[in-house]
């Protein structure tokens, strides 16, 4: 019978420094995504209740009038 393969994790390899080094790089790409994504939220949503808005209102004529 074969000898069992251990699983050695990709971490194990790297020094502290390495580690929170790839953390620290993952948190930034992450808070990136997440800003990015929270602004095509907001975006989408001002359409949106632009387009529910009534003929006039959205483009302030009848604030002028």
């Amino acid at each position: 019978m074969g000898e069992t393969r251990k699983h050695i994790p990709p971490y194990a390899s790297l020094t502290f420094d390495e580690y929170w080094l790839e953390q620290d790089e993952l948190w930034d790409i992450s808070t990136k995504e997440s800003k990015k994504q929270k602004e095509e939220r907001l975006k989408k949503l001002n359409e949106q209740s632009m387009s529910d808005m009534p003929t006039g209102v959205s483009d302030n004529k009848v604030a002028k009038e």
